[in-house]
C-alpha cells in the first residue's frame, strides 16, 4: 500500500495536461435514482424534431424572437448530480418562458443520439466527454453549454462547480470538530479526481497539515471488488487515529465505510468520513449515514441556462469557465464526532458549533457546562491553542462567509442571523478579520458576476 499511496500522490504532483483548472463530478453511471420533479418541466414542454432555420450570427442558426426556443438537453439522468442539473435548468425556463425542452434518459458516456445530426433547434446544454458526442454537438452549429470541467476538445463556454471551494469546506468542517490527521481516498482515477485532491491537499497544507491519500490503482481497475475492500481496509488500518477522511465522492466514502466495517474501525469514532455530491439515493447504503459536501448541482443547471440565453441573445460566451461554491457540507452520523480527548471541551465545541450564531456569550459556555471561566479558558487553551471566544468568533464568520457566498441576503439580514446584531457591527469584523469588506469579499467569489437566491446556510 505504500507504493499505492506515494505513486497516487505523485500522480497529484504531476497530473496528466489540461488545459482548465475545473474537473468534473463523479460520474455515477450504474445507479438508477428516481426523481419525478426532474422531468416535470421536460414532459410540459417536450417537442418533436423542427423544421429548418436560417443560419444567424458566428453560424448559428437564429429563429424568429416570436417562437419558442427549442433547447436540447444531453446531460445523464442516471445520477442524482445530473438530474439535479436538470431541475436548475426546468427551473430557468419556469422562471423566464419561451423554451421548449427535449430530454431522454441516458447515461454520461452514451453516445449521441442517432437523430442528432438531422436536429436543428437554437441551443444545447451538454455533459459529455465521448468524442463522439462532442463532434455531433460541434456539428450542430447552435450555441451550447458545458456542465462538465473544461475540456480542451472544444471550446464551448462551461459551468462547474469550484474544486477549491469544495476541499475549502471539507477541511474546514474537519478543522472544526478538532482532527489533526487527515486522509482522502478515491474509487476512481480520473482527472477530476486530481484535481479535487491536489486542492485539498493545499487546503491543508494552508493550515499546516499533511495528508494521507489512496486511490484504486490502475492495475486493479479490473479485479475484483472485495479485493479492492482489503487493500482499502489495510490501508485505512494503518493510518493515525482518530483520522478524518475525505473521500473524493459518495460512492468512495460507501466503498471506505465497508472497508472500516470489514476492519471494525469505529466511524466517526476513529474514523470520521466525509463523501461529496450529496447523492441521497446512494447514501441509503452507508451505515452510519455520510456526510457530504452538497455541490449545488441546481444551481449549476440554472447558471447554465442563464449562459445560454444570453449565448442565443447573441452575447460573446465568457473566456473563462464558471466556477460556482457549494452550498455547503451536509453534516450526518459519519463525521458527528469531536477529535478531542477533553471531554468537557468537546461539550463546550458542540455547543458553540448549535449556538454561535444565536449571539452567545463566553458565559454562556461557562454556564451549559457548569464550570468556571478561568477552567474553561485552560481547557481551550490546552486543547486548541485559542479562547473561547475567538472559536465563537471563528463560527460565526465561518457562517457569514457562507451567507455570502451561496445568498444574496442584505447585511443587515446576515447580521441578524449569525449573531453580529448590526451590519456595522459584522462589517467592522469582518474587514478585521479578513482584510476586505463582506461587499469586497462576495463579489471576489462571485467570478463571474452573477448571482443565484439559494436557501439559508
Amino acid at each position: 500500500m505504500a507504493e499505492t499511496t506515494a505513486s497516487f500522490a505523485q500522480t497529484i504532483a504531476n497530473p496528466p495536461s489540461v488545459q482548465s483548472h475545473a474537473i468534473p463530478v463523479n460520474d455515477m453511471r450504474s445507479q438508477q435514482i428516481s426523481s419525478s420533479h426532474a422531468f416535470q418541466f421536460a414532459a410540459k414542454n417536450a417537442f418533436a424534431m423542427p423544421a429548418g432555420i436560417p443560419l444567424g450570427r458566428s453560424g448559428w442558426r437564429h429563429h424568429p424572437m416570436n417562437e419558442l426556443r427549442r433547447i436540447l438537453l444531453l446531460i445523464e439522468t442516471t445520477s442524482a448530480y445530473g438530474r439535479a442539473l436538470l431541475e436548475g435548468i426546468g427551473e430557468y425556463g419556469d422562471a423566464h418562458g419561451g423554451w421548449r425542452f427535449y430530454v431522454e434518459e441516458r447515461g454520461i458516456t452514451d453516445r449521441p443520439p442517432a437523430w442528432l445530426s438531422n436536429w436543428e433547434g437554437d441551443g444545447i446544454i451538454f455533459r459529455s466527454h465521448s468524442k463522439f458526442m462532442l463532434d455531433a454537438i460541434q456539428n450542430c452549429g447552435v450555441p451550447a453549454v458545458d456542465t462538465n470541467y473544461k475540456n480542451s476538445r472544444h471550446d464551448h463556454p462551461s459551468v462547474y462547480i469550484d474544486d477549491e471551494a469544495v476541499a475549502e469546506a471539507a477541511v474546514n468542517h474537519f478543522l472544526e470538530r478538532g482532527f489533526t490527521n487527515f486522509g482522502f481516498c478515491s474509487v476512481d482515477n480520473e482527472q477530476w479526481v486530481w484535481k479535487r485532491c491536489s486542492s485539498y491537499l493545499g487546503a491543508l497544507a494552508a493550515e499546516g497539515m499533511s495528508c494521507h491519500t489512496w486511490s484504486l490503482p490502475d492495475t486493479k481497475r479490473n479485479a475484483n471488488w472485495e479485493q479492492l475492500l482489503d487493500d482499502l481496509c489495510r490501508w485505512v488500518t494503518q493510518l493515525p487515529k482518530p483520522i478524518a477522511i475525505f473521500a473524493a465522492n459518495d460512492l468512495s466514502g460507501i466503498r471506505l465505510s465497508d472497508a472500516c466495517r470489514i476492519g471494525k474501525i469505529a466511524v466517526p469514532d476513529q474514523v470520521a468520513i466525509l463523501g461529496a455530491d450529496n447523492d441521497t439515493t446512494l447514501n441509503r447504503f452507508c451505515s452510519p449515514p455520510l456526510s457530504s459536501v452538497d455541490p449545488n448541482a441546481s444551481r449549476i443547471g440554472y447558471e447554465a441556462a442563464r449562459l445560454l440565453d444570453q449565448l442565443m441573445s447573441g452575447e460573446e460566451p465568457p473566456q473563462q469557465q464558471l466556477l460556482l461554491p457549494p452550498a455547503g457540507v451536509i453534516a450526518r452520523q459519519s463525521t458527528d464526532v469531536t477529535a478531542i480527548n477533553d471531554s468537557e471541551l468537546a461539550l463546550a465545541l458542540t455547543y458553540i458549533r448549535q449556538h454561535a450564531c444565536e449571539g452567545i456569550a463566553v458565559s454562556d459556555v461557562v454556564k451549559h457546562l457548569a464550570v468556571s471561566r478561568a477552567t474553561l479558558e485552560r481547557r481551550f487553551a490546552s486543547g486548541l491553542g485559542c479562547t473561547p471566544k475567538q472559536e465563537i468568533f471563528r463560527v460565526r464568520m465561518k457562517h457569514v462567509k457562507r451567507f455570502l457566498d451561496n445568498t444574496d441576503d442584505g447585511l443587515a439580514e446576515i447580521a441578524s442571523h449569525t449573531g453580529f446584531g448590526t451590519p456595522f457591527h459584522l462589517s467592522t469584523a469582518f474587514k478585521r478579520s479578513t482584510g476586505i469588506s463582506p461587499t469586497a469579499y462576495r463579489q471576489s467569489r462571485r467570478k463571474s458576476g452573477t448571482k443565484f437566491k439559494t436557501k439559508k446556510p
